[in-house]
């Protein structure tokens, strides 16, 4: 079993474009999980899911990919855990702390303050840009714990852990 990162993927948010996403980037998500995501794998989506189109886009995880998908809420996934796990996913947290190559990882949606409790925290929301680094909400928050995913810096491809 190989686990999966992705996030932000913000199915049908056609306004992305606007701000720099390719008019296609949908459409690339998409291929690019389906050429190296596997039945038998785990996916951890960092939150974000989609902006409408709600029931086809969360089970297009599921009904199309067919492995284990775990969802951590993100700010436009407004949606209660039973709704997301009647429409595909199988765990839907806030957070999902794993252990992994003897690294006790935090999969979160913002990055987090260092608590004690992980040594890693993948996280997504700042896409490919700095302006959310400056909020005053994540001034003491960010540092070496800390690992963005940006789906826009890995050309919209899932990231594989590794141990």
């Amino acid at each position: 079993m190989k686990i999966w990162l992705t996030t932000d993927t913000h199915f049908s948010h056609t306004q992305l474009v606007e701000y720099g996403r390719p008019i296609n980037f949908e459409e690339r998500i998409k291929k690019n999980l389906k050429a190296v995501v596997k039945p038998d794998d785990l996916l951890i989506h960092l939150g974000d899911v989609c902006i409408g189109n709600d029931v086809e886009n969360n089970m297009w995880f599921k009904d199309i990919l067919g492995c284990k998908t775990y969802l951590v809420l993100g700010n436009h996934d407004k949606k209660s855990v039973k709704w997301y796990m009647e429409h595909g996913w199988d765990v839907v947290a806030n957070r999902i702390d794993m252990t992994i190559g003897g690294k006790r990882t935090a999969f979160t949606h913002k990055p987090i303050a260092w608590d004690g409790y992980f040594d890693i925290n993948y996280h997504g929301h700042f896409h490919d840009t700095d302006h959310r680094r400056f909020e005053p909400e994540f001034q003491k928050v960010l540092c070496a714990y800390n690992h963005l995913l940006s789906l826009e810096n890995t050309d919209y491809k899932p990231l594989l852990l590794k141990k």
